[in-house]
């Protein structure tokens, strides 16, 4: 009796502290800012909080700094998802052939996703800085002028690109690796005696066989690019003019988990917050599903 007991209910008992964290800290909050995001809502006096319907949805998209942020961060997450795809596979193709000391340069690449992003920011922001950055010295040196980098509104945001670009490559590197050691071996000999190029074998393939490795890959880049927030926090920390704390210089690199940050904490703005969270929610679920529509993930052999 007491072994069928143990047997029926003990990984129940196990999943409590999950599902308490689940409710806690990813269901609770969700349906909050679902709720929030129908009202004027007053954090100071909840009780005067007025219902407003989807008006706040409305208000967002009548607001150019949204249009900017959705801007920005389509922007952001194109490019960084582009550049960690293309480098990672380069790199991994790369690492893939050398046989001699490729975990100790695994190892070097991978180093930066371990960090700390405020610490790579901080980083960052001294190479940019116009007068005295490393970036500038070398470009010195080789007889092209200084760039203003993050002062300035057409380079901030590529700045901060790819400064989260090379945090990311790490990890990308490390699962595009581990993909093309998972394919056996007779396919790339087979390539090898049929004399196919390095792009032949990569199209007809590596991309076939380590498909769900790029759906993968492509999903989570696209994912952190959405929620660009803690590098565009710190490395524009003094872009002023959006009404908010960073995003500068102008807009020119605000995005719209910041705008959430601006509204929902230093403005109070809970309901106008919550709609652009959801409308992120809804914008990252919906590109997913195209990744995942497009890459089609089937296993191939």
């Amino acid at each position: 009796m007491q072994r069928g007991f143990a047997t029926r209910y003990f990984p129940w008992l196990v999943l409590i502290p999950a599902l308490v964290w689940f409710i806690l800290f990813v269901a609770y909050p969700f349906g909050y800012s679902i709720v929030s995001s129908f009202f004027l809502w007053f954090v100071q006096n909840p009780a005067s909080s007025k219902f407003v319907g989807l008006k706040n949805y409305f208000d967002i998209f009548k607001d150019p700094r949204f249009i900017t942020a959705l801007r920005n961060t389509m922007l952001y997450a194109l490019l960084k998802t582009g550049l960690v795809v293309f480098i990672g596979v380069l790199l991994a193709k790369t690492l893939f052939a050398i046989k001699f000391g490729s975990r100790g340069y695994m190892f070097s690449i991978f180093l930066p996703s371990l960090c700390s992003m405020v610490a790579i920011g901080l980083f960052f922001t001294y190479l940019y800085q116009p007068q005295f950055g490393l970036f500038n010295v070398l470009l010195s040196k080789i007889g092209i002028s200084r760039q203003g980098f993050l002062n300035s509104p057409q380079q901030a945001i590529y700045c901060v690109i790819i400064t989260e670009a090379w945090q990311a490559l790490g990890f990308s590197t490390l699962i595009f690796l581990t993909g093309l050691n998972t394919i056996p071996d007779v396919f790339y000999e087979a390539a090898q005696i049929d004399g196919a190029s390095s792009f032949v074998t990569f199209w007809k393939i590596i991309f076939p066989l380590a498909r769900r490795v790029f759906l993968f890959i492509t999903a989570i880049t696209a994912i952190s690019a959405f929620q660009a927030f803690d590098l565009v926090f710190v490395m524009t920390l003094s872009g002023g003019g959006t009404g908010g704390s960073s995003g500068g210089p102008g807009y020119s690199s605000y995005t719209m988990a910041l705008q959430v940050y601006n509204d929902g904490i230093l403005r109070s703005q809970t309901g106008i917050a919550s709609a652009i969270a959801i409308m992120l929610f809804v914008i990252i679920g919906v590109l997913t599903l195209l990744q995942l529509k497009i890459l089609k993930p089937e296993w191939e052999y």
